[in-house]
């Protein structure tokens, strides 16, 4: 007795125990609402910053060479020894140094960050004394912070600065997941101890020592322990400030009898502001709460709103009120209700298609239920596996309402026509489920097998990453909807269906009439068919060349909720000038306030340059209906556009005049406009200089090209720099130390911190020692500091170095130990092939030394890779279909005319991305690839059929026909589901952090509508065309093993076998 097959077990089963079904529905039903209720909310996939590492030290009033020189380098050769560093970057900024760690995929970040931790440790103690702190972290300094808050605080609040930092800061710090929390606006006070030049002077101070020996009597030491008594006495020696008058008091030349008060003014004061912050005009104090890599957005976003009011009411922060100014969390809840809502909307259109076709109330209740219920499975499975429902995870999810009823769809169609036909409702629920539950198995299989590719990529390019994390929630849903298919749908279709199959509606039976005519007309004119179908396929050269192709990812990009203006001012401007300068921005954009539909303003900025922030009052995440109505009313210019960025840069840029010397700039940190890219271009090499010049040539080439708009260089947001070239020989001679003459100058102009002193509120205040007025120091009091030689006389510095004014790097980057020069522009949004050529020819004779060299950056590179992964992907995930169709139609031949309806989808991309204007981004390439295993399901239920039909003894031109005819209300309704579940998708304008859907949802309605419109004609041409290959392929086989003439043809009814079996031949 021959076994009976799995796909009709499972619904004998299905209706044999309808109990058990109905307990393990009921299972579902309740983990599922447990998951759902429980699984965690996050932005981005939790892994995807996983494999970094962030080192700062701030050194405070040090030019970027001397950070470079003296931190950098040093932690750069120091990480070298860490095991499994892939890649090193950082860079060195007045008074801050930073480098960023990437590690290879794979490496445990917490065994990383202890190993980074530990050199750190053995770094310390060769960078400058007074470098306090190394600070190791895991989430990015430079990133966007996940949520800003301004607080207001009374003017009559003394010292709001420790305040923030000791009752407020730890708070925030304390909420799991918060990695860093940044205070903006206000400075706590210190001791300042302002040196007085001219007695320093008078009285032949040497500073140096000076500040040594005072750091040198504020120490409070342990010193071990003594046994008294048998007891353990451990003693401290106690040597700290405590008071100012002690400051004042120490004495620094015991011969002469001078005090410290001799010759400085020791004070409590607030140090001088270096930088302004405020909101809409007005001062406040900002706070950035950043999260590190691991930290729940919603959850952090929720517990720092739940923490505000209890932070007010403590009687430190009486009278401060706390605004949220940006949340990502509520970001995120939003955009995960729209997401929702549009499921929603993608489900009612798809019960709506089932019921229009079926006219059964209870089957399309049925029908419709099987979405709801694969997407549970998925959130069970998703839960259990540790992730979150997040941007990808989301859109899985999304992509998934439309498919998910395709093979019940299937099965309820097989089975309504066999009770049609007169057959028994438990047998017609075996039957008509076992017939078709090969090719519904395959179909599911082939949508499955397009995400093998990715385990074959690995982790390490984006478009891997992110298809996996949309991929893996389509394949739950898919494998979980196809297990309901085969149990609850049998059973559903016997106990709730009357088995009346209602009258197809008229426009479905002329479509299917006029569908029948057209395939018998293309298999008895196939020369004729075939032409117009290579024709028709042809044109997709026309949009495959017109498609702009965006080299934009998920991350960097701007949630479009606000903007930045970048301006960079002289270098000797003071902050009073500036700030003047920044009154007058702000002044201006208020006046313009609602013609820019701008929200808020946010102003920081220090003495030669700054940033405003703009919060655009715009509306984001609108019901989907909203959305495409306002697109079509600009589309048909009914409808004046909004006001985006891009124009009110524009708008800025004409009507407001900068003064002299003033560059405003538009390229933000991390992202660019909506409409535009920011792309930067790196040069490589060991010399400043030689990389300064290089870098200015390569800046006038590119601004040659139309369109790249504001191409500037790290030296042109610099400023200038004082270089003093010590005269060693003349220095020895006189008996100078050069060390000492460099102390010297750095201790007096740059200051130094000389310790801390506690003060009666418990806190402990910095003393800082500097020259006073350090402000108003000019360059000829530079040169007249004077330095005592060995036989007393006072040498000048300018008799013991060369000083001269050059340009200094306001920043200088470092990439795997090299210095890098960076050149970054902004062009509008275009096809990156075209701009490659534009460079190509502006760079033309472009010449480098020996040793340095010319890099496009990311923009291009990931251009070129992005195509490389899609074409890489695509061939195996067409090479994995075309294996898998081999496996059901037992042939090598007739999988090609399933595998035609893959171009065919493509064509109806490309023409859809064309027409609509969308730029081939990372979101459409996704779609593409999840195309390729979707696209075939149509193919492979119709020649399925074909092959039981001609295995039943039918001849070949009456199974296509008959196939047709019996398929096409079948192909059209899951066609159908599918695209009007992903119409919110395709037409809406949800987004999240800047990154829309559309794209993904346009690819995939275009490809399915033109290839299930194709497909029904051209699979069938095809199918006939390889079937008479394949047995002229077995004669002549045949022929060539006889050894004879070629035998007369004759194509007998069964030629193609069950399940496309045929001689063996192929």
């Amino acid at each position: 007795m021959s076994r009976e097959p799995l796909t009709t077990a499972i619904p004998r089963f299905s209706v044999s125990r309808p109990v058990t079904v109905v307990m393990l529905l009921a299972t579902i039903i309740v983990v599922g609402y447990i998951a759902y209720d429980r699984i965690r909310l996050s932005l981005f996939p939790e892994d995807l910053e996983g494999n970094q590492l962030h080192v700062s030290v701030t050194y405070p009033n040090a030019s970027p060479r001397d950070i470079e020189e003296k931190i950098t380098r040093k932690i750069e050769d120091i990480i070298g020894t860490v095991p499994d560093v892939s890649r090193v970057t950082s860079y060195a900024s007045p008074g801050y140094s930073y480098t960023r760690v990437e590690f290879r995929t794979g490496t445990r970040l917490r065994e990383a960050y202890a190993a980074v931790s530990d050199r750190m440790d053995r770094v310390k103690p060769l960078l400058p004394d007074d470098v306090d702190r190394i600070y190791v972290r895991r989430y990015d300094p430079s990133s966007e912070p996940m949520m800003n808050l301004v607080a207001q605080v009374p003017r009559e609040m003394d010292d709001a600065a420790y305040r923030m930092e000791h009752f407020v800061k730890p708070v925030l710090q304390r909420i799991d997941g918060v990695g860093n929390v940044d205070i903006w606006g206000v400075q706590s006070r210190e001791i300042s101890i302002d040196l007085i030049d001219e007695r320093i002077r008078s009285h032949r101070i040497n500073v140096t020592a000076m500040l040594g020996a005072l750091r040198g009597q504020n120490l409070a030491l342990g010193g071990g322990h003594v046994i008294e008594a048998g007891r353990k006495v451990y003693v401290r020696s106690l040597g700290r400030f405590t008071s100012l008058d002690e400051i004042r008091e120490v004495m620094i030349d015991p011969v002469r009898r001078l005090r410290l008060g001799d010759v400085a003014t020791v004070s409590f004061r607030q140090p001088r502001r270096e930088w302004v912050y405020r909101v809409d005009g007005q001062p406040a104090i900002g706070l950035q709460i950043t999260r590190d890599s691991t930290g729940n957005i919603d959850r952090i976003s929720r517990e720092v709103r739940a923490a505000l009011p209890e932070l007010q009411r403590l009687p430190q922060l009486e009278g401060v009120n706390f605004e949220i100014f940006s949340d990502q969390g509520r970001d995120v809840r939003d955009a995960i209700a729209h997401l929702e809502d549009a499921g929603l909307w993608g489900g009612i259109f798809a019960a709506l298609i089932l019921y229009l076709f079926l006219r059964a109330p209870r089957m399309t209740a049925i029908l419709t239920l099987s979405i709801p219920l694969s997407l549970l499975c998925t959130i069970i499975v998703l839960f259990f596996m540790g992730w979150s429902l997040n941007l990808a995870t989301m859109m899985g999810l999304l992509l998934a309402v439309g498919m998910v009823v395709d093979n019940a769809i299937v099965i309820v169609e097989n089975i309504y026509r066999l009770r049609q036909e007169g057959m028994e409702g438990r047998q017609a629920s075996i039957q008509g489920t076992g017939d078709v539950g090969l090719a519904v198995v395959m179909s599911t299989c082939t949508t499955v097998v397009v995400f093998l590719p990715l385990i074959l990529m690995g982790r390490g390019h984006e478009f891997s990453f992110w298809m996996l994390r949309i991929g893996v929630p389509v394949i739950v849903s898919l494998v979980a909807s196809l297990f309901i298919a085969l149990v609850f749908v049998p059973l559903a279709a016997q106990r709730m269906s009357r088995g009346q199959r209602h009258q197809d509606l008229a426009v479905v039976t002329w479509l299917r009439d006029r569908y029948t005519r057209a395939l018998r007309w293309t298999l008895t004119h196939r020369v004729d068919a075939a032409i117009v179908a290579l024709a028709v396929l042809a044109s997709l050269w026309i949009p495959y060349q017109a498609v702009p192709r965006s080299t934009s990812g998920l991350l960097g990009r701007s949630s479009g909720r606000s903007m930045h203006l970048y301006y960079d001012l002289p270098s000797g401007n003071t902050l009073e000038q500036t700030d003047a300068f920044f009154a007058r921005v702000e002044a201006f954009i208020r006046q313009h306030q609602d013609f820019y539909g701008i929200e808020r303003i946010e102003t920081r900025f220090r003495n030669n340059n700054g940033r405003i922030q703009l919060k655009l009052r715009q509306k984001v995440n609108d019901a989907w209906y909203v959305a495409a109505w306002e697109n079509l009313l600009l589309s048909l210019d009914l409808s004046p556009p909004a006001m985006d960025r891009n124009a009110i840069e524009v708008h800025l840029r004409d009507n407001f005049e900068l003064p002299p010397g003033i560059i405003c700039r538009s390229i933000a940190r991390n992202s660019g406009a909506p409409q535009d890219s920011v792309i930067s271009f790196s040069i490589f090499g060991e010399d400043t200089t030689t990389l300064i010049g290089l870098a200015e040539e390569a800046a006038r080439r590119l601004g040659t090209i139309p369109g790249m708009l504001s191409v500037d260089t790290d030296m042109e947001r610099g400023g200038q720099e004082l270089r003093i070239t010590l005269d060693r020989d003349r220095s020895r001679r006189l008996g100078i130390n050069p060390q000492e003459v460099s102390g010297a100058i750095s201790n007096t102009i740059r200051g130094l911190e000389v310790g801390r002193m506690p003060v009666p509120d418990g806190r402990e205040v910095r003393i800082y020692a500097q020259l006073g007025e350090v402000e108003r120091t000019r360059i000829d009091d530079v040169k007249t500091m004077a330095f005592p030689s060995e036989a007393g006389v006072e040498i000048p510095l300018e008799s013991l170095a060369d000083l001269s004014i050059g340009k200094a790097m306001s920043t200088i980057y470092r990439e795997s130990r090299q210095t890098v020069m960076r050149i970054t522009a902004r062009v509008p949004r275009q096809d990156f092939r075209t701009l490659n050529l534009a460079i190509d020819k502006a760079m033309a004779g472009f010449d480098l030394p020996r040793g340095y060299r010319f890099d496009r950056g990311s923009y291009f590179s990931s251009g070129g890779q992005s195509e490389a992964a899609l074409r890489f992907a695509l061939t195996l995930a067409v090479i994995f279909v075309f294996l898998l169709m081999g496996l059901l139609f037992e042939s090598f031949i007739l999988p090609l005319a399933v595998l035609i309806a893959v171009p065919f989808s493509l064509l109806g991309v490309y023409w859809t991305l064309h027409l609509t204007k969308t730029p081939l981004d990372l979101m459409a390439t996704i779609g593409i690839v999840i195309l390729v295993g979707v696209v075939v399901n149509n193919a492979i239920v119709l020649i399925d059929l074909a092959n039981r039909l001609r295995a039943e003894g039918v001849e070949r031109l009456t199974a296509l026909l008959e196939a047709g005819r019996q398929r096409f209300r079948p192909i059209l309704m899951t066609t159908l589901t599918t695209v009007c579940g992903m119409i919110p998708m395709a037409v809406g304008n949800s987004k999240i952090v800047g990154v829309p859907y559309a794209p993904l949802g346009r690819t995939m309605v275009g490809g399915l509508l033109v290839s299930a419109l194709l497909t029904l004609v051209v699979v069938p041409l095809l199918y006939s065309l390889l079937d008479d290959l394949r047995e002229h392929a077995g004669r002549v086989w045949r022929a060539a093993r006889a050894g004879g003439a070629l035998p007369g043809a004759e194509t007998t009814p069964g030629a193609a076998g069950s399940l496309g079996r045929a001689d063996r031949a192929d």
